[in-house]
């Protein structure tokens, strides 16, 4: 038996490689998610410049927080952060449970 590796319960060997595939899924449709919803924002593009004022942001511009196209940034920014929890909580899975049980 090597001493470096880490001996856990049965119900934990049963158990983690369930947790995997699920955080698998979940990292999956979320990035099919992500991938809709940016593709759903390309063609708002619009960055025209004011002539008079050089300003390139209008009233409409500052304030699209409520709009669809804020609302699908906003969705994109959940999505990519619910991703990242997924993939560290996949990798710190590895450093509790790697495959030995008692």
């Amino acid at each position: 038996m090597d001493t470096n590796s880490l001996l856990v319960a049965k119900w934990v060997s049963k158990v983690f490689p369930v947790i995997r595939y699920i955080i698998l899924v979940l990292l999956a449709i979320i990035a099919l998610a992500t991938i809709v919803l940016v593709f759903m924002q390309i063609g708002q593009g619009g960055n025209s410049t004011n002539v008079i004022t050089g300003n390139t942001e209008s009233y409409y511009a500052q304030n699209k927080g409520g709009s669809r196209e804020g609302r699908i940034t906003k969705l994109i920014y959940i999505c990519v952060g619910i991703m990242v929890v997924l993939s560290i909580l996949f990798f710190i899975s590895f450093n509790i449970y790697d495959g030995e049980y008692i």
